[in-house]
C-alpha cells in the first residue's frame, strides 16, 4: 500500500467503483460526478476506485480524482485507489500520487478495512452499476 502518511477513517460500508476505458477531458467531469453519486448513501464511508480497467488517464482525470477525494474528505469519508492498470500506474507514479492517496495493488486489499462493500461499475464507458 502507498500513502502511509494518510489520515484514516473507520469504514463501515465501502463502494467499489470500477472505472473502464479512457479518462480524459471529455469525461473527467462525468467521472467525478459518478464517483460522488456512488457514495450518495449515508452508510457509505469509503470509496474504492478500481483502476484496473483504465486504458488511459490524463491530467483532467487526475484532477477529477483529486476533486472527488477533496469532497469526500470534507464530508468525513475516505477514498482510496486500487489495482491500477499499467497505464494508470505510470501516471500515478509520475505524479507521485502515492503521497496523496492510499493506493492498493488489488481491490481485495483495499476492502480489508471495511465491514461491508458493494460494487459499482463506472458509467464512463456505459457499464451499468450494480449493488
Amino acid at each position: 500500500m502507498s500513502g502511509h502518511t494518510q489520515e484514516s477513517f473507520p469504514c463501515g460500508e465501502a463502494v467499489v467503483f470500477t472505472v473502464r476505458g479512457e479518462i480524459d477531458i471529455a469525461n473527467a467531469t462525468q467521472l467525478c460526478a459518478a464517483l460522488l453519486h456512488a457514495t450518495d448513501r449515508s452508510e457509505c464511508q469509503c470509496l474504492i476506485v478500481d483502476l484496473s480497467k483504465v486504458q488511459f488517464i490524463d491530467l483532467s482525470g487526475v484532477r477529477a480524482l483529486y476533486e472527488c477525494c477533496r469532497v469526500l474528505t470534507w464530508e468525513g469519508r475516505h477514498m482510496v485507489l486500487a489495482e491500477p492498470s499499467a497505464a494508470a500506474q505510470r501516471v500515478l507514479t509520475a505524479l507521485r500520487m502515492d503521497r496523496d492517496f492510499e493506493i492498493y495493488p488489488i481491490v481485495e486489499a483495499a476492502l480489508v478495512h471495511t465491514a461491508r462493500q458493494r460494487y459499482e461499475e463506472g458509467p464512463i464507458t456505459g457499464v451499468c452499476g450494480c449493488d
